[in-house]
């Protein structure tokens, strides 16, 4: 016979696993309905302007890793990627097992091939933002059943978004990768694990360098969770990560070509304010074409407009710094880091029209339970989706119309408004934890603060 206080004890415990059990069997539902979407759609093209696609250059990267070797692949083109041209490796050994030609570029099976790996990525994406979805909830102290619903609820977001589907699907871009980096490295940093999430940001600052963005969030947690020795250890296991990808063309030789890589993305210039990307420089640079090193005021020819971008986007920057520092959660890290962000997509020049997707991930998980965050993100998914969909059309015949349009130059003065929004929404979570009697209560969430607020208040009892 069952005792009734064991009774009591197990019976929450076992609808508990069986509740978990039924969530894991949504997210697989989730993610196959995710693949059966995308692969639906793998046969469009996003078109550019000037006829170019952006699957043109996996081609030709796959074609010159076939016939040179990737270990030459700096040699041989003058590509502005790195650590993805091992997945392009695999892709063309892949290609070769299925007798692919490389001499037709409108191959259907080389055209759906190369969308895979963005499409995989996607996949990734969403079990990351399940994961820091239930995270952030449990840690605010939201019942395990409810958590796992507020996840579910995030992972078909991430699922089903347009502005998500269409990057990968149909664009075969890699910024899943890049987004799901930065969310894991923020999440696995505050739950004070920073070798992993130092791995984890060099896995995504390999594919692309934007995770750099994020960066001073996430060492702002390290610090505050881990300390000195967490930092340490986290910027180690980058470095080794980094170094593990790079090692077969260091020894090649290639180091000096590498650093020409990243200082041509670092000093990109593209001839124009903004790259395509719908923000605080668009409306200028339709109206008037200045160049990223023109001088607003001829009295300070050192004010060039790159110089202000750089001035507006460090001063946008320190509050999202100052607010995790001053509360090293998963709330405030997810906040800070988003915002980031936004600044790197709405302030610097020469910005292209994707650098806001990783917010889509970033901010999720805070904005499904607050709804002055929630109006945010869906104003910003609705304006970056327009801006993808413009930028890079489906319908090749529609390329390059609208991208200059008035109604571009509208979305773009919509994003400036939501960005103005953001701001104050930000110095105003800052504010409130200047104002916080105790400091420590920052780095603790809810529930583990009341748990403490009773156990003092036994103590101190008579």
């Amino acid at each position: 016979m069952i005792e009734p206080g064991l009774a009591d004890d197990t019976q929450p415990r076992h609808r508990s696993s069986v509740a978990t059990f039924s969530a894991r069997r949504v997210l697989i539902a989730i993610l196959v309905a995710a693949l059966l979407l995308r692969a639906a759609l793998t046969p469009l093209y996003a078109y550019l302007p000037h006829g170019f696609t952006d699957e043109g250059f996996w081609k030709f990267w796959m074609q010159h890793i076939h016939d040179e070797g990737v270990l030459n692949i700096f040699r041989t083109t003058e590509t502005d990627y790195v650590g993805y041209h091992w997945v392009l490796w695999l892709l063309s050994l892949v290609y070769d097992a299925i007798g692919g030609p490389y001499g037709n570029n409108s191959s259907p099976s080389l055209h759906i091939l190369v969308k895979w790996p963005s499409i995989l990525f996607d996949v990734a994406l969403i079990v990351v933002t399940w994961a820091a979805t239930r995270a952030l909830l449990l840690r605010e102290g939201l019942a395990p059943a409810r958590a796992e619903r507020y996840g579910l609820v995030a992972a078909a977001v991430v699922a089903l978004h347009p502005a998500v589907v269409y990057d990968s699907a149909v664009w075969a871009q890699t910024d899943s990768a890049v987004a799901a980096a930065m969310l894991g490295s923020v999440v696995l940093a505050e739950r004070g694990r920073p070798g992993w999430s130092g791995a984890v940001w060099a896995l995504g600052f390999m594919v692309k360098p934007h995770p750099i963005v994020v960066a001073p969030v996430l060492a702002m947690l390290v610090l505050r969770r881990s300390g000195m020795t967490g930092a340490l250890r986290g910027a180690s296991a980058a470095a080794a990560v980094v170094l593990a990808i790079l090692a077969p063309w260091l020894a090649h030789g290639e180091a000096g070509r590498i650093a020409h890589v990243y200082r041509a993305v670092a000093t990109a210039d593209y001839g124009r304010l903004s790259s395509a990307a719908w923000n605080l420089w668009w409306p200028l640079d339709v109206a008037r074409r200045p160049l990223p090193d023109d001088a607003p005021a001829a009295a300070l020819p050192w004010l060039t407009y790159r110089a202000i971008g750089t001035l507006l986007s460090t001063a946008a920057a320190l509050p999202a710094i100052a607010l995790v520092w001053r509360a090293p959660r998963l709330r405030e890290g997810l906040l800070g880091a988003s915002y980031l962000v936004l600044v790197f997509y709405m302030l610097p020049v020469s910005t292209h029209e994707r650098y806001m997707y990783p917010l889509l991930a970033l901010l999720l998980p805070v904005a499904l339970r607050e709804r002055r965050w929630r109006v945010l993100y869906v104003g910003l998914s609705a304006t970056l989706t327009l801006n993808l969909l413009v930028s890079a059309p489906p319908i090749a015949a529609f390329r390059g119309r609208w991208v200059e349009s008035p109604f571009s130059v509208a979305v773009a003065c919509v994003n400036i408004v939501l960005f103005v929004a953001a701001t104050v929404l930000l110095l105003a979570e800052l504010r409130a934890t200047l104002r916080r009697p105790r400091a420590d209560e920052a780095t603790q969430p809810p529930a583990a603060a009341r748990q403490r607020a009773d156990a003092s208040a036994l103590t101190s009892s008579p």
